[in-house]
């Protein structure tokens, strides 16, 4: 009988013996002797530390019994208790450990008969440092701001982990999430710390397409907030200048475009002239436009640091077009955002009718006819009422006097059918009884709704010659 019960007893001796505890790191396997030393953790970090049962006999085991005891340490991701591990075959338990404070922690592990005292020691942590432009971590938020960059460019900001303890630590994982972070160079993981040590690494913020972009550094357990703003730069509004003369039609003009500050950024866009008639019953003027291309857009470009912008052609000279009104400038496109809006007006004013241009008026004498010819432009298109004094060899007004005329309907008829503003060549003929040649000169004065313009005393040339001059 006494022997019996022997037996009984040796079988779960026999259970326990072919039953054996390693410690896994990756694929390798260590067998756990009487104390286990886990890796050093940094204060507010976590370890897990895998062991493996390993039934190492002809029989199944059953796992009647699965414990730890001590601060710090749980058992986690383990089928619950009894468990069976076939011959041959093994279960792998994690204890995880997380300590609050520097110290150094122990736990008694039990499976079944095998007890073991696994022992963790955490250090202060990694403390980490950024330099400019960034700027953390914010000691509450753990938050670093990598500012304020141009879309398209990137920041580069060196980050530092120190160990300040006394005792070696490791960083187990050091990780980067969110759009438009990315470490510069691979960081590889583990790093180990000597007591007084550090280790640099840089992290990119290349910025995307403007807005504000948020990710995430974490390093171990501990887990800092990145934050960086893309934009587009903005140009100050543009300053359009014309040159000194006062304004009016037919001339030409020179603009030119500047900035109250250096260029952030190199821009280019186009120059848009447009035109704005004071006239109901005129429109436009083809001939307002600029002169070197005969149109009325420009590009321009200006460099990055620069105040000066540079039109296609330089210096860029417009035309004032012979139609009264207003003349404007604005920027029709660029490729970056302006603050304000840019523009400059010319008012181009009513005036009296403007002769000799591009010819000079002449008063020509024929047989049996005087002939008067003006060249100008009338920028109100209102020309119709003339008057013409001729004068004697002796410089006596001949009589009547002033002979008055209106050829208001003519005019209306030319200026609605032409395409070339108010320009004009005017022919009047005078049929003459007598002499002629008798005749010297001619005062012309022409009027519009601005006033009146006087050509005084255009000498009368013979078709073939020179007519008789005044007697002396």
């Amino acid at each position: 009988m006494m022997r019996a019960v022997w037996l009984m007893l040796l079988a779960p001796l026999a259970a326990n013996a072919q039953l054996a505890l390693f410690s896994v790191n990756g694929t390798t396997e260590a067998p756990v002797g009487a104390t286990y030393q886990s890796p050093t953790v940094a204060a507010g970090d976590s370890e897990d530390i895998r062991l493996r049962a390993r039934n190492q006999g002809t029989a199944s085991v059953t796992v009647s019994k699965l414990a730890v005891a001590g601060i710090g340490f749980t058992i986690v991701q383990t089928p619950s208790i009894p468990f069976v591990i076939a011959p041959g075959n093994f279960q792998d338990v994690y204890v995880h450990f997380a300590g609050a404070s520097p110290a150094s922690y122990s736990a008694n592990f039990q499976i079944n008969g095998i007890s073991v005292i696994l022992v963790a020691t955490v250090v202060n942590a990694a403390i980490l440092s950024v330099q400019s432009p960034c700027v953390g971590p914010d000691p509450v938020t753990s938050a670093i701001d990598f500012g304020r960059i141009q879309s398209g460019q990137t920041v580069a900001c060196i980050f530092t982990l120190q160990n300040k303890g006394a005792q070696s630590l490791t960083v187990s994982t050091i990780s980067l999430a969110g759009q438009g972070f990315q470490f510069s160079q691979i960081v590889h993981a583990p790093v180990l710390l000597p007591p007084g040590g550090s280790f640099p690494f840089t992290v990119d913020f290349v910025a995307p397409p403007p807005m504000v972009y948020s990710g995430s550094l974490t390093v171990d357990a501990h887990t800092y907030l990145l934050s960086g703003t893309a934009f587009v730069p903005t140009l100050p509004t543009p300053v359009i200048e014309f040159d000194a003369p006062a304004p009016a039609s037919g001339q030409q003009r020179t603009v030119s475009m500047s900035l109250p500050a250096p260029a952030p950024v190199s821009a280019e866009g186009d120059l848009l002239l447009s035109f704005q008639s004071g006239l109901n019953s005129v429109t436009d003027d083809p001939a307002i436009k600029f002169l070197a291309n005969g149109t009325r857009h420009m590009h321009f470009t200006i460099n990055a640091g620069e105040t000066q912008f540079l039109l296609e052609n330089h210096p860029a000279i417009f035309q004032t077009g012979s139609t009264w009104g207003t003349i404007s400038f604005s920027i029709s496109y660029i490729n970056v955002p302006v603050t304000g809006v840019a523009s400059a007006s010319m008012a181009i004013p009513a005036a009296p009718i403007v002769v000799n241009d591009p010819l000079p008026s002449i008063a020509t004498s024929r047989a049996g006819d005087l002939d008067v010819q003006v060249w100008g432009y009338d920028n109100t298109y209102s020309t119709g009422q003339m008057s013409f004094t001729f004068y004697d060899l002796n410089g006596n007004a001949i009589q009547p006097g002033a002979i008055q005329a209106d050829f208001t309907p003519q005019f209306h008829s030319f200026f609605t059918s032409s395409q070339a503003g108010s320009a004009f060549q005017m022919r009047v003929s005078f049929p003459v009884q007598g002499d002629s040649s008798q005749i010297l000169a001619v005062d012309v004065q022409l009027t519009n709704s601005a006033g009146s313009t006087t050509l005084q005393h255009l000498n009368f040339k013979c078709a073939g010659g020179t007519c008789p001059v005044s007697a002396q």
